[in-house]
């Protein structure tokens, strides 16, 4: 099933390639198979450079990553499985704004603690391939879920975990780096900022300005929505809000991530990877003042 999907998605010439003028959502992999239930793809993160694309993709209780580069002629290859540490699942992948590493989530066994718990990991792309994976520090993977990195270009570092304080299944938490002790602090968001219910799928514009992630909060409009929310003036976030139409719809959105210049909102729509411009995305808030 899987080798008929890549073969698939490698009858599609453009492939999902990058325009800045998507102000509907556009499917990035048209030719694809349709999605099951038990096969939604989701989380299309872009390298800052927009030479490398990677997605997370289901197969049942599996999770896979497949990756994608660009190529000469403007078109993207075919999805390539990648093949970094598991146990059964890798997830939620993210290419950081600050160092071009892809961050994301895995259920190997790290530290020889024998958990199966999601933590966090960061690779380099190389030229023509992956550096050697590295999970992130106990600083961060703590024994809990660590899922859902995002990376701004100042290096602030935000993830869900239900361990911390977390108040509900996943909570969202931000992190910062000492660089001279390769120890990261982690702090809570505002109080009211998390669900009850678990939040996920973080991905954050370049600037730190704005984040994203799924949540089964209302309002709502459909299963789930994907939510954002403003960093103000003052450094702090504001409280989160509903998308809204057009990305939003009465039935499964999640899944954000972001091109590599921040212009265009990757989204997995009932498990089809969808594009839109980040601003007409956004327009679905001012349609609700």
């Amino acid at each position: 099933m899987r080798m008929a999907l890549i073969g698939c998605l490698a009858l599609t010439t453009a492939c999902g390639a990058k325009v800045q003028d998507y102000g509907s959502p556009t499917p990035v992999l048209p030719e694809a198979d349709a999605p099951t239930v038990f096969t939604r793809a989701y989380g299309l993160t872009e390298s800052p450079d927009g030479k490398i694309r990677v997605f997370a993709k289901e197969d049942r209780d599996l999770t896979r990553l497949y990756g994608m580069r660009l190529q000469d002629d403007g078109s993207w290859s075919a999805p390539k499985e990648l093949d970094f540490p598991k146990r059964i699942k890798l997830t939620n992948p993210s290419f950081s704004f600050s160092d071009g590493a892809l961050y994301y989530a895995s259920d190997a066994d790290i530290f020889d603690r024998g958990q199966r718990d999601g933590n966090i990991w960061r690779v380099m792309p190389t030229e023509d391939g992956w550096g050697e994976p590295a999970p992130l520090p106990v600083s961060i993977n703590d024994g809990a879920d660590q899922l859902n990195p995002a990376m701004d270009r100042d290096g602030r570092l935000y993830f869900t975990s239900n361990g911390y304080d977390s108040i509900g299944g996943h909570d969202l938490f931000e992190a910062s780096l000492d660089e001279a002790s390769g120890e990261w602090t982690v702090t809570s968001m505002p109080e009211g900022f998390n669900d009850a219910r678990a939040d996920a799928h973080v991905a954050v514009t370049p600037d730190g300005s704005r984040i994203f992630f799924y949540s089964h909060r209302s309002p709502k409009q459909g299963v789930v929505d994907i939510w954002t929310a403003e960093r103000g003036t003052d450094g702090r976030w504001q409280m989160p809000e509903n998308l809204g139409a057009p990305v939003n719809t009465p039935g499964i959105d999640f899944g954000a991530g972001l091109s590599g210049d921040g212009s265009i909102l990757f989204f997995s729509r009932e498990g089809e990877l969808m594009m839109i411009s980040l601003e007409a995305a956004l327009e679905g808030l001012e349609s609700s003042e």
